[in-house]
């Protein structure tokens, strides 16, 4: 994944650069989840293709140096490759008659020409070592261009593909400024089986945001001008919980302007000294997506961090938020940050069925609350059973039958509130 401004060279003839350990983590994040993303989509055994889309958007020169000093290592390009092969492999396993294929085109896009060259070269260099599929090999399309300009045509290209609109985009870029939320709006409504991981450099738009033209023009160019409370800017930076209310607004622009359904917005915290925190960003309208994802911030819970509510977390303007400090640290997808996201949300959701009118099934809870918390299914699940069994709610089956207590509920599963008293 390329940085823009020299964060990060590559010159034939001379060594990578050494890429930083968080970075790496969100590379292992990247791998992981395309490689889910398939077996996810292919796990009904009767599927026999898949056609599928994948488009590193600032693709940089496909290797490292660890810095770790282990070697050198393969860059995003590199590895949505490798994911490919990977879930390709695990989909056949026990096939020995009728193989069932991923058609996977790749498009890696670099604007620095030397970058792009170190690219075209580390990848022929991979695949002579047997570390690409040919077949995969086949289907990559480089460009040594800007994104936005070789955006329209990756599109077509895909729509022209007979059932090819599932796509992933990974958009790294290193500022926050390089992509425009209405870009991203406009081609996940172009393709709707679009999915987007972006990283969002917050911290540094957070530290230079003032209300002057300098500063709002290029927040004003990524559609989020609207969003920033200008006028009380100055004075919400001398509260404590300045940043916490700041990323609620900056949040909320993110979603409403990209238009995505469900969104997953987590921290990556470098150790380096003076190092800013970013966001990485997934963006889906399909709620399987969302959870995939979110499952795997959590199975990497040292590296990602949460600022907002440890149960449900409201974005945009909460003027009792930017008023009362609440003195809420930073949480870790960690044993205490998962204990304090279930407490929470076990008090929260009791209350919202509580008011409830109406009963809901299990996927309209979850559908309704999955992206306005930390937790992911397996733990909205854990919040469900331990409301069940304590005797706040009933749950029913679809043919009416109450249920007992469990450790998963089907979407269909039906939810009330029990008006029983409980003594004590």
């Amino acid at each position: 994944m390329a940085k823009t401004e020299d964060k990060y060279e590559w010159q034939t003839g001379n060594a990578p650069p050494v890429l930083d350990q968080h970075s790496a983590v969100k590379h292992s994040i990247v791998e992981s989840y395309v490689t889910r993303y398939i077996e996810t989509v292919m796990s009904p055994a009767n599927i026999p293709k898949l056609t599928l889309s994948l488009v590193d958007g600032f693709a940089g020169g496909g290797e490292y140096l660890s810095e770790t000093g282990t070697g050198s290592v393969d860059g995003t390009p590199l590895l949505l490759l490798r994911a490919v092969h990977e879930a390709r492999a695990k989909i056949n396993v026990g096939r020995t008659i009728t193989p069932r294929e991923v058609e996977a085109e790749f498009f890696f896009v670099e604007k620095n020409k030397e970058s792009a060259q170190y690219l075209y070269q580390h990848l022929a260099k991979r695949r002579a070592e047997g570390a690409i599929a040919d077949i995969d090999y086949s289907r990559v399309q480089l460009h040594n261009s800007g994104f936005l300009d070789e955006l329209p045509q990756i599109v077509a290209r895909i729509k022209a593909r007979r059932n090819g609109c599932r796509s992933i985009f990974l958009l790294d870029q290193y500022n926050y400024h390089a992509v425009p939320m209405s870009t991203i709006r406009w081609l996940m409504s172009e393709l709707p089986g679009a999915e987007v991981i972006l990283t969002f450099n917050v911290d540094s738009l957070m530290t230079f945001l003032s209300n002057c033209e300098r500063n709002r023009k290029p927040v004003r160019a990524i559609d989020l001008e609207q969003y920033i409370p200008w006028e009380r800017l100055k004075s919400l930076k001398t509260g404590q919980d300045w940043r916490t209310s700041l990323q609620r607004h900056i949040a909320h622009g993110v979603k409403v302007e990209t238009d995505a359904k469900f969104m997953t917005l987590f921290f990556v915290r470098p150790q380096a000294a003076n190092s800013w925190s970013y966001w990485l960003v997934h963006l889906s309208q399909r709620y399987k997506a969302h959870d995939v994802m979110k499952a795997l911030h959590w199975e990497h819970s040292s590296e990602f961090g949460h600022e907002l509510e440890p149960g449900l977390f409201m974005l945009g303007y909460n003027p009792r938020k930017d008023e009362d400090y609440s003195g809420q640290s930073s949480l870790l997808f960690d044993e205490s940050g998962e204990q304090r996201c279930v407490e929470a949300l076990t008090e929260q959701l009791g209350r919202q069925l509580a008011d409830n009118q109406q009963p809901v099934t299990v996927a309209q809870l979850f559908e309704k609350n999955i992206s306005n918390t930390m937790a992911d299914e397996s733990r909205l699940q854990k919040v469900l059973r331990g409301l069940h069994s304590s005797g706040s709610i009933v749950i029913f089956n679809k043919n009416d039958r109450p249920r007992r207590p469990s450790r998963l509920y089907v979407p269909s599963d039906v939810i009330e509130h029990s008006r029983q008293i409980i003594l004590t």
